[in-house]
């Protein structure tokens, strides 16, 4: 419930207070007094996009002060809850604009972003202007009334996500699409550069072997006269492989002789000589291993011009080679497995529309039913509303399959017929605005289960209507009042005499300074002022007698 709202310093308002109470409010005034204003500034602390032209000329910043009082149940106090505001009962929302462009916002002084104002005030405050009936005219906006009426939001929440696992699988299924088909275009040259790969055999690390063998080849000549010279100096007369037959021949001697230190030196001596012999015998292989050189060079470079080739062709080191055939058969075989692949999609799709469908059609045929009592309701309210010889009707369209959304397959329309005889047509087409206006407070009553503890707010809702159908309206405001905190900004006096609190806004100059400024009626004020609203601001004693008879036929109601 909103108790009060402190605005300063916006458009004509210096400063205005105003304290509410329950139960069905009217906000009366001559125009240009500042009635809107009340609204738009009320809207600051909603979360509506600040409008820094609002903004007193004059004065450098601005700000609107709400007091709400909420009950436990209440959703804005399970709101709060989540996002850890700690409050009793009562909460303060302030919104602070500058000319300088920025704004500010809090929740009993917290700072808070615009998002959070916005959520709040969805659960707080719901505001019907005169051009809110228009929203009737948006045929999108039906079938959310249809679904805030029937209050299933567990099928809703059904349908919609099953919208989401068939849009996900048709997704999936493009993906896999366009993959196939890409790998398909390619999968001659795949299969051919495979068949090149495993022909050459690429092997692991097998380019530092190669290089170190080149290495080698290279500079065999090199090598091979070194191990010559090396072999000349090992078996030449006095060369070392002599030198140590004669030192064995010496050693072998003191064979005889038990003594540690000889025996170590023998054997030394012995594995010496073995090891001379050894080299003796690998210098001679390496020579003849001279004669095939040639040949074993011209095929390792062809290895390495083969390895290299295929390399630059994939684009990769021939190092990874091993790597890159691994990849061209996994290619190969998604190739040929992706059409079982496309299947399970393609059936896996198929199966996501139809559970879509049919959990949709359950919920077409509820709407329907729905709609039906929805209609009846608001039949049922159209001649207290002076609209006796209207009737309203819900029309369903089937959506074609390339339509279909998260909401269903439904495509529901509005429709209305407004007098006896004419034919039944969309009530965009067939309404007037002030017909419009009671269509919407005919569906607003039939949906008041929706709007759980908020305060509504109907702004200038009546223009277009006077006598006795702006009473019907008024009939209505109240009988909302009763339920739900209401607040109407209103020219109609037969509106206005329905009001349980009466507040008046009028102009008043203040140091060469014109501002706003707000008066809680008494019953004689309240005589005075409707008088005012009858006879176009001359007040007459016949005006006052028609403004009592007015009061006093609401008052007998309470």
């Amino acid at each position: 419930m909103l108790k009060k709202i402190l605005i300063k310093n916006i458009v004509l308002i210096k400063e205005l207070n105003i304290d509410f109470k329950s139960g069905l409010s009217v906000l009366t005034g001559e125009t240009g007094t500042g009635k809107s204003i009340i609204i738009d500034s009320l809207g600051l602390i909603l979360g509506n996009r600040a409008n820094f032209k609002l903004i007193k000329s004059g004065e450098e910043k601005a700000s609107v002060t709400g007091v709400f009082k909420l009950s436990k149940n209440h959703n804005g106090f399970n709101y709060l809850t989540s996002i850890n505001i700690d409050f009793d009962d009562v909460i303060i929302i302030r919104r602070e604009i500058n000319k300088n462009g920025k704004s500010s916002s809090f929740i009993n002084d917290i700072p808070v972003s615009i998002n959070t104002l916005q959520t709040l005030g969805n659960y707080l405050v719901e505001i019907q202007g005169q051009f809110e009936s228009h929203s009737l005219l948006d045929e999108k906006t039906h079938l959310q009334l249809l679904d805030g009426f029937m209050n299933d939001d567990e099928l809703l929440i059904d349908v919609k996500n099953l919208w989401e696992d068939y849009k996900k699988n048709k997704i999936d299924l493009k993906n896999a699409t366009d993959i196939y088909h890409k790998n398909l275009d390619n999968q001659e040259w795949i299969s051919d550069s495979l068949e090149q790969l495993k022909r050459i055999n690429p092997q692991e690390n097998e380019e530092s072997d190669l290089l170190n063998k080149r290495k080698y080849l290279l500079n065999q000549d090199k090598i091979i006269s070194s191990f010559e010279n090396a072999r000349q100096i090992l078996e030449s007369d006095n060369g070392l492989y002599s030198q140590m037959s004669k030192l064995t021949s010496i050693f072998s001697k003191l064979d005889i002789i038990e003594n540690k230190e000889i025996k170590k030196l023998n054997d030394l001596i012995n594995e010496t000589s073995l090891n001379v012999d050894e080299i003796i015998s690998s210098l001679k292989k390496e020579n003849i291993q001279k004669d095939t050189a040639k040949n074993t060079l011209e095929e390792l470079e062809e290895r390495l011009y083969e390895l290299r080739k295929q390399a630059n062709k994939h684009k990769c080191k021939i190092d990874e080679l091993l790597a890159t055939e691994k990849k061209l058969e996994i290619q190969l075989d998604n190739i040929e497995n992706n059409k079982d692949k496309l299947n399970k999609l393609q059936n896996k799709l198929h199966l996501s529309l139809k559970k879509y469908e049919e959990k949709s059609a359950i919920l077409s045929n509820k709407r329907k039913e729905f709609a039906l009592l929805m209609s009846n309701k608001i039949n049922s309210e159209l001649p207290n509303l002076r609209l006796e010889d209207a009737i309203f009707n819900i029309k369903f369209d089937k959506l074609e399959e390339e339509n279909y959304n998260n909401f269903g397959i439904d495509k529901v329309i509005f429709e209305a017929k407004t007098n006896k005889g004419s034919n039944v047509g969309k009530l965009s087409e067939i309404a007037s605005g002030g017909e419009l206006s009671r269509f919407l407070l005919a569906i607003k009553v039939t949906l008041d289960h929706k709007i759980v503890e908020k305060t509504l707010i109907f702004d200038e809702v009546d223009s277009g209507i006077g006598g006795a159908t702006a009473s019907a309206v008024g009939e209505k405001l109240a009988k909302i009042g009763e339920k739900y905190q209401t607040l109407v900004v209103t020219h109609s006096p037969q509106v206005t005499a329905k009001g349980v609190n009466h507040y008046l806004i009028k102009k008043e100059t203040i140091d060469n300074d014109t501002v706003s400024a707000t008066i809680e009626l008494s019953h004689e004020e309240r005589v005075e002022e409707i008088a005012r609203m009858l006879s176009d601001n001359l007040i007459t004693n016949e005006a006052r007698l028609a403004a009592t008879k007015l009061l006093e036929k609401n008052e007998s109601r309470y």
